[in-house]
């Protein structure tokens, strides 16, 4: 267990790691990893289930919402299953039910929060704390975008041998210097962003590979919970096969561009909205710095470069606003 201000670090995941693994190496092993949460916590979980998806060979993984899980809980899940459950508070019914039942069926389940004696820890085998930049000072390395990365590639290299594990390392080396020098790099534009769009009614985002999060959450948490805006996800790669009819000169969006093997779909995106609209913001990765990780693992890091530029945006369009970030007309004030 961990302090609130001892964050989990990777060698108490590989520990916990090699622990699973000798637990099970009379059982088959290690074959699947279900991500369960809610919301903006699902979305944190989301580039561990893409690395997974695109990188292993031996471990399934999927990535589903707290309340699917417990009313309609896949048949893989058993003791050759990790279950990782993530609530910021640690609070959250549907995540606490979901760990349970993960518990119920006898898998090993990994939980995830900002504080340390919380009702999920209950069902947790292992309870991990992490950081978040919205309410603590906090290194990148400890939110919960990085924390459930490392673990990623951490399970890869035991499990795995992941070939490139000593360049995912060096990459977390760098991450804080990367994404401080992109906060500030992209400090002015935030600002005029507000001010650009602290009316508008609606603001669609775009993203693809593992920064689909990234967009998710400034969709659902940033612009829908936390500031009433209207807005809807959009994957770049399906921009034309629909979306993209809604496009005009007063629509505006809200894009973010990979580095790596997606950036095709996201440049062709821009390329697209910049000629049939005026009003398009783009968060690129590679502008922000992060080509000095190497190619072989850059695709995985997007979301976290692109996620601490994206907050700096949110915090200027409530100031412009005026309509604080924790200001709410539902949650935890009626019954849901």
């Amino acid at each position: 267990m961990n302090s609130e201000s001892n964050f989990i670090t990777p060698e108490e995941m590989q520990a916990a790691i090699l622990e699973i693994q000798e637990k099970l190496a009379d059982k088959g092993g290690i074959k699947n990893i279900f991500c369960v949460a809610c919301g903006g916590s699902l979305a944190g979980l989301y580039p561990l289930d893409y690395l997974l998806r695109s990188e292993s060979v031996t471990i399934a993984s999927r990535s589903i919402t707290a309340n699917e899980f417990v009313y309609d809980t896949p048949k893989a899940v058993n003791e050759n299953s990790i279950v990782i459950a993530m609530s910021l508070a640690g609070k959250t019914p549907e995540t606490v039910a979901a760990a349970k039942k993960a518990e119920e069926c006898g898998a090993t389940v990994i939980t995830l929060s900002i504080s340390k004696d919380v009702p999920l820890a209950e069902y947790g085998e292992y309870h991990w704390v992490y950081g978040s930049e919205l309410r603590e000072n906090c290194g990148t390395n400890n939110v919960n975008l990085a924390v459930l990365l490392r673990f990623g590639f951490e399970l890869l290299h035991i499990v795995e041998n992941y070939e490139h594990y000593d360049k995912a390392v060096e990459a977390f080396d760098v991450l804080e210097s990367i994404c401080t020098k992109a906060k500030a790099q992209v400090a002015k534009r935030a600002e005029k962003f507000g001010e650009d769009h602290k009316d508008d009614p609606i603001i669609y985002t775009l993203a693809s590979g593992a920064s689909y999060c990234a967009a998710y959450m400034q969709t659902i948490c940033m612009f829908m919970e936390m500031e009433w805006i209207h807005s809807s996800t959009i994957h770049t790669g399906e921009l034309y096969h629909g979306p993209f009819e809604i496009t005009d000169k007063n629509t505006p969006f809200f894009v973010f561009v990979n580095e790596g093997k997606t950036r095709y779909l996201d440049e062709r995106a821009v390329r697209f909205l910049e000629k049939y609209s005026g009003r398009v913001t783009v968060l690129d990765a590679k502008e922000l710095g992060i080509s000095i990780i190497d190619p072989s693992v850059v695709d995985y890091f997007n979301p976290i470069v692109l996620w601490s530029a994206a907050v700096q945006y949110t915090y200027a369009i409530a100031k412009a606003k005026n309509h604080p970030l924790l200001h709410r007309r539902y949650m935890f004030k009626v019954d849901y």
